[in-house]
């Protein structure tokens, strides 16, 4: 029988990202349903945290952004979680960051990001409160899940069901993000409540770069245009610029996964003549896979109109 560690990930899943840490001169530290662990490099410091799904990936586990925080050769704390989505609200994360602000261990470094994407992205944007002056790359993050706050906001229940939403530290990114040195959020604008969780953000110090039709799966798309490490490590670095993502972004006009999503969203909008011009277009694409159910759907759409 496997042996589960107290985040619910089998001890040996682990055991190869420990060791690598301890070799490098790091650390790991169980957090209840959580795990961090902390492997230094370079002055720049990586914070991650997991998505979602992080729990479902092969053997070894690792953190989110292991592979680019290696090659680019900074330090790397990275948060893990299990497999109750809780949005890392939980009192041994709180009390975890808490004790890293209050050791200094932000300051031992000249540039410190915190970096996630969706339930990550959540916890890259409120858990920055703890160094007060580093940076934040966030993608598709969600404010808070507090429906006081956000009512348009009912697609993660379990969130709230499993997380401790009543301690007060690190509850909404709307107001821990008002110390950060700057914020950078990719998001799709036209994903209504991706685009206002965003609305809710300070705007100060904020930079929003737009990946429209791409819905809650920016990462999967930007990976499928290729060169979404290069482009993330430009980000983190704070080398980036507008001009130069929309250059990236002008990849989608050749990815078969961006044309499949645009096409779901004019059929979704009731536009099935744009969804049987994309879908052309994507007929076109070298490799292309067939899309049967895209194309009966857009046949049955045009024929009820």
């Amino acid at each position: 029988m496997a042996i589960l560690s107290p985040m619910g990930v089998r001890a040996g899943h682990f055991r190869a990202t420990q060791a690598t840490a301890e070799a490098q001169g790091g650390w790991t530290r169980n957090l209840h349903r959580h795990r961090a662990v902390y492997v230094p490099r370079g002055p720049l410091l990586l914070v991650s945290f997991d998505t979602m799904d992080a729990h479902l990936n092969p053997a070894p586990r690792r953190p989110w952004a292991w592979d680019l925080a290696e090659t680019a050769g900074w330090s790397h704390l990275g948060l893990m979680t299990g497999p109750r989505n809780d949005w890392y609200r939980q009192r041994a994360v709180f009390d975890f960051f808490d004790g890293l602000c209050d050791s200094g261990f932000f300051h031992r470094f000249d540039d410190v990001v915190f970096y996630g994407s969706s339930m990550g992205g959540f916890a890259a944007c409120t858990f920055v409160a703890a160094a007060p002056g580093a940076r934040v790359v966030a993608i598709s993050p969600q404010s808070t899940l507090l429906r006081t706050c956000v009512p348009f906001e009912r697609r993660y229940p379990m969130g709230l069901r499993h997380g401790d939403w009543e301690d007060p530290r690190y509850l909404d990114a709307a107001g821990c993000l008002q110390l950060v040195r700057s914020a950078v959020v990719l998001v799709d604008p036209c994903h209504a409540v991706d685009a206002a969780h965003v609305a809710r953000l300070p705007d100060t110090r904020l930079a929003v770069l737009r990946c429209p039709h791409m819905g809650h799966r920016i990462p999967h798309h930007l990976a499928q245009m290729g060169g979404f490490g290069g482009l993330m490590r430009e980000v983190i670095e704070g080398q980036g610029d507008r001009r130069g993502f929309a250059r990236h972004l002008r990849r989608r006009k050749v990815s078969a996964s961006y044309h499949k999503a645009l096409i779901k969203a004019a059929l979704a909008r009731g536009h099935p003549a744009l969804a049987g011009q994309v879908l052309a277009r994507y007929r076109r694409l070298p490799d292309a896979p067939p899309l049967p159910h895209l194309a009966r759907r857009l046949r049955l759409v045009a024929n009820s109109a």
